[in-house]
């Protein structure tokens, strides 16, 4: 009886230690996200003004998981490009600001991508930040 009770305490300790191990997106990987930030010249009345140009030393935040807030930050190349690395498999949401006359004066551009491998490099679909 003694001998049933240990394996069984022995399993149940194992199942909860490794079910403790479940690594959340975030730092600690091998991944990547990349992208890349435009800038778009936008009117009064909303309408483009001239083509979208990349958007230099401007910050593009990421989210990790389901987070209510930033958690890390890196600032564009002069191409407009940036990466954030050393990420795990998970969930992921990216966004930058423009300039606005709104309220709050900044307009969000945002978009959500999953690493699915810890060696993924995801590339982030162009972010575009008005500017009015």
């Amino acid at each position: 009886m003694m001998k049933i009770r240990i394996c069984v305490s022995v399993a149940l300790s194992a199942a909860l230690l490794f079910s403790g191990c479940t690594k959340e997106a975030g730092e600690g990987g091998k991944a990547e996200i990349t992208g890349t930030v435009m800038r778009q010249d936008v009117n009064a009345a909303g309408s483009a003004i001239g083509d979208p140009y990349p958007f230099q030393e401007t910050r593009v935040y990421i989210v990790y998981g389901d987070h209510t807030t930033s958690d890390d930050d890196v600032r564009t190349g002069p191409d407009g490009k940036y990466s954030f690395r050393w990420l795990r498999k998970g969930d992921y949401t990216v966004y930058t600001f423009g300039e606005c006359d709104c309220p709050g004066k900044v307009a969000a551009s945002s978009a959500k991508v999953t690493v699915g491998d810890n060696k993924d490099v995801v590339t982030v679909p162009v972010l575009t930040a008005l500017n009015y």
